[in-house]
């Protein structure tokens, strides 16, 4: 498994994984006076461009897939085709994932995730299946985080980032009866540019069952930029 270079995207057999594309945005964007109708587009074509740049034999989409919750629009229909004739589609799905089954062009699997390889995949708003627990990495999407950083003219700027942490064993025994001990969580950051929000600042709920119960230590996590570079621990970075 390897994350992108400067991309939130991993590859792992064969597979790019991706989160929170949130296609069909430009209605939300609108709203806030940003008209941008080629918004989704240029969010297929940086997709697209991975899947041929790393001959990606299958993409997985880590749910909110669009931005609707209700209904699939037009927008992602549109996309989810041309991309199925790129490779096969594979969709956790996310809570903005209403009626993503009538695409027709990806296979949908529940929110409680799937096992692809030694790595446990679904989107994070609901408890992942314990089959998910004894890999050894859970991928969630859903919290879209990024992280604050100070430079020394104490000026701050926000970065998406990726959050390795370990399990906390003890909290897990409450809620699974079969899991792996060393399994870590990686929080991948939204693959929409519009979306995050700062991990080591943000004092707002985080997302999902898995973070409200404190079944990884964030406190302990490790922080990486898109570029590699690893920035240490989430509690020490200000």
């Amino acid at each position: 498994m390897k994350f992108l270079y400067d991309a939130p995207a991993i590859l792992y057999k064969g597979a790019l994984v991706v989160g929170d594309t949130h296609f069909g945005m430009e209605e939300k964007l609108r709203r806030k006076g940003i008209h941008d109708s080629m918004f989704s587009m240029r969010e297929f074509e940086r997709l697209k461009s991975l899947i041929i740049r790393h001959k990606a034999k299958r993409l997985i989409l880590l749910g909110d897939v669009k931005e609707d919750i209700t209904m699939l629009d037009a927008t992602t229909e549109s996309i989810l085709a041309k991309l199925s004739m790129l490779c096969p589609i594979t969709i956790a799905r996310g809570n903005h994932d209403g009626g993503i089954e009538q695409c027709g062009n990806a296979e949908i699997v529940g929110a409680g995730g799937f096992v692809f390889g030694k790595l446990g995949l679904l989107h994070g708003h609901s408890w992942p299946d314990e089959s998910l627990l004894s890999c050894d990495y859970l991928v969630v999407g859903h919290q879209h985080p990024m992280v604050a950083l100070t430079d020394a003219f104490g000026k701050r700027r926000t970065e998406p980032a990726w959050i390795v942490a370990p399990c906390d064993a003890e909290i897990l025994a409450n809620r699974y009866e079969k899991f792996n001990r060393n399994i870590s969580l990686i929080m991948m950051p939204a693959f929409n540019p519009m979306l995050g929000s700062a991990i080591n600042i943000d004092e707002k709920e985080r997302l999902g069952p898995v973070l409200n119960n404190k079944l990884f230590k964030l406190n302990r996590a490790l922080v990486f930029r898109l570029d590699g570079t690893c920035l240490g621990q989430l509690e020490k970075i200000f």
